[in-house]
């Protein structure tokens, strides 16, 4: 009887320790919080459920989504040291020190057990890429002209947008990284003049390429007016304005954005999920109606000093 008790006692323990269930349609948003960052809340928003955890490998710890959805990027808040870990299998790969570098988007060319597989990081304040290979000692470096403001993946090729919503597409050949302009147009739309300024995402969506451009008022200073989503048409080389994304809905945190079809949910279909630092609300943007409607899911946490994004498990 009492092992009986001690077998679910440790089960219990390790069950804190470690990530929630993955392969699930829907992102989670993790909260990093408590002191040095010690807890993070996962909360699904399809099933209103969360999970408070204690992952020792995640202790203050910045995270950041990869491109692939079997690793994460985790930064130590008090020094350069980095690594991927593997939330399944709790696999940890170390990489170089970053230095003077700020990652704001990774990116894997494949799987780090290839060995031609590459690890790219975006520093947009820098407009350097750096990238190696797992196991390397140092961080090579590429300067973009001009400036880098997104990064994401889309059909299996990392994507910068730059300046004025240009579009480059990054690779690693022969072990140099190069980059190509695709020449496209700016994106052109009206602004309704209340609006001075906007913060856009790069974000694959099935078949599209998006930017979905956040409206922000001067005052309040910071508060979101809506959302304009546009795809990039490759034939023309144009951003199109969408006004409808049908049944699919983005999720926005100021680390990115993720793309989900999500049948059978309680999640809204055609619309934007978005939140924002020290705000204890998810919000949602309704894109057909263009209303703003919020929910406080883990009200108990606080937001203050916490780090919140969506992620793939």
């Amino acid at each position: 009887m009492e092992k009986d008790a001690w077998d679910v006692a440790k089960q219990k323990q390790k069950s804190y320790h470690n990530p929630p269930p993955g392969n699930r349609p829907c992102p989670w948003l993790m909260i990093c919080h408590g002191r040095e960052f010690q807890r993070q809340t996962f909360y699904d928003i399809s099933e209103d459920r969360r999970h408070t955890k204690m992952i020792p490998d995640l202790r203050n710890k910045f995270i950041l989504a990869t491109s692939s959805r079997e690793w994460l990027f985790v930064e130590d808040r008090d020094s350069d040291d980095c690594s991927l870990w593997n939330p399944a299998s709790l696999e940890k790969i170390r990489l170089p020190p970053l230095e003077d570098l700020a990652c704001s988007s990774c990116f894997l060319s494949s799987s780090p057990s290839d060995p031609q597989s590459f690890v790219l990081v975006v520093d947009v304040r820098k407009n350097v890429i750096g990238y190696c290979k797992p196991g390397e000692d140092t961080f090579r470096r590429h300067n973009v002209e001009p400036s880098i403001s997104r990064a994401t993946i889309f059909k299996e090729e990392i994507f910068l947008m730059l300046e004025n919503c240009e579009l480059a597409i990054a690779d690693v050949e022969n072990s140099e990284l190069r980059v190509r302009a695709l020449g496209n147009k700016d994106i052109n739309w009206s602004n309704p003049g209340c609006i001075p300024a906007t913060r856009d995402y790069l974000i694959s969506s099935d078949e599209d390429l998006l930017v979905v451009s956040e409206m922000i008022y001067t005052l309040p200073m910071g508060q979101i007016y809506g959302f304009i989503v546009f795809r990039m048409n490759f034939t023309e080389g144009i951003w199109e304005e969408l006004k409808s994304i049908g049944d699919r809905t983005i999720f926005l945190s100021t680390c990115g954005g993720i793309s989900c079809s999500l049948k059978d949910s309680r999640v809204k279909k055609n619309a934007i999920y978005f939140v924002q630092h020290d705000d204890r609300h998810i919000h949602m943007y309704d894109l057909e109606d263009q209303s703003i409607s919020k929910a406080s899911p883990c009200s108990n946490i606080d937001y203050h000093s916490s780090d919140l994004q969506w992620i793939m498990l």
